[in-house]
């Protein structure tokens, strides 16, 4: 589904992301670990080009994202090949990005309605159903003012996942929230997994990575250093820089 080879990013002489080579199969969910700094954010922006990369190439589902190669020469999409592209992958950030004059309804709404071209009834009955599934339904009518940041996160989800996206990107979707909200955040990313989306996460919520990836991706100064199931990661990590940042977030 994902596809990146020899992917490069600076910003000025800060080389972020340095070669990067990595696949995602379709269904599969992928955690991204490592310090802060590692590029592990930046690797997520690229990937729906929110970020420009300087060299190497992202393909995602067939699709290459951003750049595409020309008689050898690498040639930026257009807006319109942009947004398109952009359509299929949903992201999650930290922040929830909601729109506070709208409703959480319409919030969901309005992106299947303008870019889709859903009618208001088509829009209305999809981002009903995504409430019922994030646990939200009773929500739908307030404002985001009113929710706690849990509940705006599941709302962003939703939002996302309206477009029918083929791609999950989740930039550490519950570092901002109160530790009881935690949890409900990491329940509807585990239905996700478990219903076969392609999810592609940076968190520190070593639980779910435990639990929910396939694989895990260490990520520092700018590289994949490791990867591999959860079970090795956690207990048999080859590398010294992997067993060293682990020893620091797991108790």
């Amino acid at each position: 589904m994902i596809e990146i080879k020899e992917l490069s990013k600076s910003f000025g002489n800060n080389h972020v992301l340095k070669g990067i080579n990595l696949e995602v199969d379709k269904a599969e969910t992928v955690v991204i670990l490592g310090p802060s700094g590692s590029g592990k954010s930046t690797l997520l922006r690229c990937i729906n080009y929110l970020e420009t990369y300087e060299s190497g190439s992202i393909i995602v589902d067939g699709q290459a994202i951003g750049k595409r190669e020309v008689n050898g020469k690498l040639v930026d999409s257009s807006q319109a090949e942009l947004n398109k592209l952009r359509q299929e992958i949903g992201m999650v950030f930290q922040s929830f990005n909601l729109f506070h004059h709208k409703t959480v309804l319409q919030n969901i709404m309005m992106a299947p309605i303008s870019l889709k071209g859903l009618s208001k009834e088509e829009a209305h009955k999809v981002a009903m159903d995504l409430l019922q599934k994030v646990g939200l339904a009773e929500k739908a009518d307030q404002y985001p003012a009113s929710l706690s940041g849990g509940q705006k996160q599941r709302v962003a989800i939703a939002r996302a996942l309206a477009m029918s996206p083929k791609v999950m990107l989740f930039d550490e979707p519950t570092s901002a929230l109160d530790p009881e909200t935690v949890d409900e955040v990491l329940q509807v990313m585990k239905k996700l997994a478990s219903e076969g989306m392609t999810m592609v996460v940076v968190t520190h919520e070593m639980g779910f990575a435990r639990d929910v990836a396939d694989r895990v991706v260490i990520m520092d100064g700018g590289y994949v250093i490791e990867e591999g199931s959860p079970d090795i990661i956690f207990t048999n990590p080859k590398e010294e820089r992997t067993k060293s940042f682990l020893s620091k977030i797991i108790n």
